[in-house]
């Protein structure tokens, strides 16, 4: 089975792999961490919902914000060479999932060694991993929807 033409560009670039991408998931990790052992109980205390449902948002729309001149280069020669726009929005999807999935593994630890079904919490940290995705690829839809990179590629 062969593998389809945008694999490569979805794969290759999903990956965090800036300093700003680090740091994000630093942030993440840290706030992450405090709630773990501050032993705040899910859904008893409003502290435990600022990591998942504020902090992850964000912090990784942030971390898209921070190396936008570079990627911006990045984008043009992705669609030059015949990348389509979601392709290019969903390499930043992925990375912004892959982000807050590791930001997030303390509560994805404490979960996994407290509870052993389905739960809410279960779900609060999938959607908080997706929400992550998509605010880290908002920007990218900013800039690639604008008209100065629609100039910039004719040019």
């Amino acid at each position: 089975m062969e593998r389809p033409s945008w694999a490569p560009v979805i794969i290759s670039g999903a990956l965090p792999r800036e300093l700003s991408d680090l740091l994000a998931m630093a942030i993440l990790a840290l706030a992450s961490l405090e709630s773990v052992f501050a032993q705040l109980q899910p859904f008893n205390q409003s502290a435990w919902f600022a990591t998942p449902l504020i902090l992850v948002p964000m912090t990784c729309a942030l971390a898209a914000l921070s190396n936008s001149s570079r990627t911006q280069r990045e984008e043009l020669a992705l669609f030059a060479y015949g990348g389509a726009g979601w392709q290019i929005q969903l390499r930043y999807i992925v990375r912004g999932f892959v982000v807050a999935v590791v930001g997030l593994l303390p509560l994805w630890f404490r979960f996994i060694a407290t509870e052993n079904v389905l739960s809410f919490n279960l779900v609060l940290l999938l959607v908080s991993a997706t929400v992550g995705g998509l605010s880290y690829a908002a920007p990218a839809l900013k800039r690639t929807r604008s008209l100065a990179f629609v100039e910039q590629y004719k040019g």
